[in-house]
């Protein structure tokens, strides 16, 4: 909350626990997008279930026609055994078919032995395939089951979350420590089940003959397990962390707080306002510049000097004081305390660790599940569906209770003077913005009072027109807060050319004067709270100056001289091609199991040819050594294929991209920057001078991986920004320092 249109204290406490709106899908209670959640969070399962069940099947036909064959090869060869001739001795009459082919006379023997034995090796390996498919089975069910399981508690929780508060924070409290162990148990038994229908349908790979076709699906099975089963390992680690208990930080309030001798009318006001609303009484007041009036039960840090402050802290903006009137002032605080007097300070604190937990478990799994091939996808719909249902009632209650602040403000003033401080803050905070921005700009040329710089400022332009803002909401996590429009209506206020009129009215020249009504020295208040504010401007500039030369100097004056190391490479290509030709060798002399004599030579053939391939390519890796790739200065970056260097501030974008084992560079030069011509030789370099992309192509530098990299690129690309910025005028720097901070 930063002024009365939010109201309540969630904006802190919820602040840094919320995901993006984009994340949390409303659009799942719409009927096409709740069935499609439905269909991947439990109709997926059960397919996988429904492929078990079919692969149980087939496995136990398989099993059985294995059996079958290998008992029929077993007799036929027990028969030629019998029908043998003696010894030296050729009979024509002994025959053996096998796949299109008759082999007579003491080759069949040979070769229906060697089918009897293949018979055996796949009816035993049959024999393990027929347990693959009860694990997809009771991995799918399980996958299933969860998820409905988790749709069901999510619905009923999110209902019971909109009838009680309480019951929103016990609920969900169970969900959020529940919620990791079930996604994980999801997740292990979707891999599970996946990982075994795979394992299924490799094994037929066997069964024909193991050529070429046959290892490319083998070891594209493998790569998926494989894949599959390194993707869950890290999300159930992530699911993991994410049960850590979670501590908010201090809220940093830039401001001071004032006691009761320094504003006397302030805290009687406060204890009078309290009192009507049998609220709990702050236990400090904070005042200064910056946003808007809010309350907050948990702990602060005040901004310049880092004092601590606990308990119930109400924060005032000075300026606002002065821009409007006394009775909407009283209305804004009633406001305020009303949330003390509804408990929604402590309902944010017990809801902060549950929504960051729930939050903590949904990144786990999306960071699983961009790389999952969708395999996460049933676990991560299902978070999604959760902080959705989270959101809902969320929503109910932030509603509500703003509407009951807004009530309880006007029964301690009028509905009239709630409805005026309603439209009337959204209008002068543009005058207030506008202020503290110019002075952000220039401290040192700011005065020494901008709460009458701000008077002076509303009163030369005017305030916004308030029909601008009624459909406006405080920007907030979870976008719970009505607009003005319906807050104003809900207190049985029309707005109207009389009401808009006052909330716009331009407030006198002696408006000023309206602070001692609050504080014992205003002018004197007003002041400290500037320098503060100015204080804290002049920190920042500073701190954002000392970044700057730090970022220059992180990446010195001298060149930096990138050389491709490919050693690794070659080494890992020449070893694998020695493995594969002592595989090969080994397959020559003894064999495969499980295939012919004919199959077996066929492997090793193709583990020799890949031998060779693979080690003379790592013989031609090592020979060449380590290339320069790139040169990089602090002013500039040079590559061997082009003819000059192009300077950092000529690059108006520069991408990386990983291709294979090589890097690619894609840097875009603006039509005024100078343009590099390619050098003979093969430099990995492509000019595309009609789209003006220099694109370069290299190995990966010694002793870096790709994030590495990027970094290191990243560093000279600020290194280079900072030193423009540190050549500009001290105004401009500034700007980029402190503005951004300020708007």
């Amino acid at each position: 909350m930063s002024d009365i249109r939010s109201g309540t204290p969630l904006s802190y406490t919820l602040q840094e626990a919320m995901i993006p709106e984009g994340k949390l899908q409303r659009a799942l209670s719409r009927p096409r997008a709740l069935a499609g959640l439905i269909a991947a969070t439990v109709l997926l399962p059960l397919a996988l279930v429904l492929l078990g069940l079919w692969q149980g099947q087939r496995g136990a036909d398989a099993e059985i026609r294995f059996q079958a064959e290998r008992q029929r090869l077993d007799g036929l060869v027990t028969e030629l055994k019998r029908q043998a001739p003696q010894p030296g001795r050729f009979d024509p009459r002994q025959q053996f078919r096998s796949e299109g082919k008759t082999y007579v006379g003491p080759l069949a023997l040979a070769q229906a032995q060697s089918a009897r034995d293949h018979a055996a090796h796949l009816a035993t390996l049959m024999g393990w395939r027929r347990l693959l498919p009860p694990v997809g089975v009771a991995g799918g069910a399980l996958a299933a089951g969860l998820s409905l399981l988790v749709l069901f508690a999510g619905a009923i929780l999110g209902r019971l979350g909109r009838a009680s508060r309480d019951s929103l924070v016990r609920g969900f409290s169970l969900l959020r420590r529940l919620l990791p162990a079930t996604l994980a148990l999801q997740i292990l038994a979707a891999t599970a089940s996946f990982v075994a229908a795979v394992a299924f349908e490799a094994a037929i790979l066997f069964q024909g003959r193991f050529d070429g076709g046959a290892m490319k699906l083998l070891v594209i099975a493998v790569a998926a397990v494989g894949a599959a089963i390194l993707v869950a390992g890290s999300t159930i680690l992530g699911l993991r962390r994410a049960l850590g208990a979670f501590e908010p930080d201090p809220l940093p309030i830039l401001g001071r707080t004032v006691t009761p001798a320094e504003a006397p009318a302030l805290w009687r006001l406060l204890d009078g306002l309290a009192d009507r609303l049998g609220a709990l009484k702050p236990e400090a007041v904070v005042v200064g510049l910056t946003e808007g009036f809010f309350v907050s039960a948990g702990p602060a840090v005040l901004e310049p000097g880092g004092a601590r402050i606990e308990g119930r802290i109400l924060y005032l903006p000075l300026p606002h004081l002065a821009l409007m009137r006394g009775d909407e002032v009283a209305a804004i605080i009633g406001h305020e305390l009303a949330h003390y007097a509804g408990d929604d300070t402590t309902y944010s604190q017990r809801f902060l660790p549950i929504y960051a937990g729930v939050e903590r478990s949904l990144d786990a799994v999306a960071e699983g599940h961009r790389g999952s091939l969708g395999l996460l996808g049933p676990s991560f719909r299902l978070g999604l569906f959760v902080m959705d249902r989270f959101h809902l009632a969320v929503r109910h209650w932030s509603r509500a209770r703003e509407f009951a602040a807004d009530a309880a403000g006007a029964r301690v003033t009028s509905a009239d003077a709630s409805a005026r401080a309603l439209l009337r803050s959204g209008a002068v905070a543009p005058r207030i913005r506008e202020t503290l921005e110019h002075a952000s700009e220039a401290p040192d040329a700011a005065g020494p009072d901008l709460v009458a710089a701000a008077l002076d400022h509303t009163i030369r332009h005017g305030l916004d027109d308030p029909a601008a803002h009624w459909q406006e909401a405080q920007a907030h996590p979870t976008d719970t807060h009505p607009p003005t429009r319906e807050r104003v209506a809900a207190l049985g206020r029309t707005i109207d050319a009389d009401l808009l009129g006052a909330a716009r009215a331009v407030p006198p020249s002696t408006a000023l004067g309206g602070l001692g009504a609050y504080f014992a020295d205003p002018a004197g208040l007003s002041r400290a709270a500037t320098a503060d504010f100015l204080s804290v401007l002049r920190a920042r500039d500073a701190a954002f100056h000392a970044h700057l030369e730090a970022t220059v100097a992180e990446v010195g004056r001298e060149e930096r001289v990138l050389r491709a190391y490919h050693r690794p490479r070659g080494l890992v290509l020449a070893v694998s091609g020695g493995l594969f030709a002592i595989a090969a060798a080994a397959m020559a002399l003894f064999g495969v199991p499980a295939l012919p004599t004919a199959d077996s030579r066929i492997v090793a053939m193709v583990a020799l040819g890949l031998g060779a391939l693979l080690g003379g390519a790592g013989a031609l890796v090592l020979r060449r050594g380590e290339p320069v790739t790139l040169i990089l200065g602090p002013e500039s970056l040079r590559a061997p294929g082009l003819d000059r260097a192009i300077p950092w501030d000529d690059i108006a974008d520069l991408d990386l991209a990983l291709n294979r084992s090589a890097m690619v560079m894609r840097l875009l030069l603006p039509p005024g920057a100078s343009w590099p011509q390619p050098l003979p030789g093969r430099h990995g370099v492509k000019l595309e001078t009609k789209h003006r992309i220099v694109t370069l192509t290299f190995g990966l530098p010694r002793g870096m991986k790709p994030q590495d990299f990027a970094a290191l690129i990243g560093r000279y690309q600020d290194a280079a920004q900072a030193r423009r910025l540190l050549a500009e005028t001290g105004a401009g720097a500034r700007t980029s320092a402190i503005a951004p901070q300020s708007a």
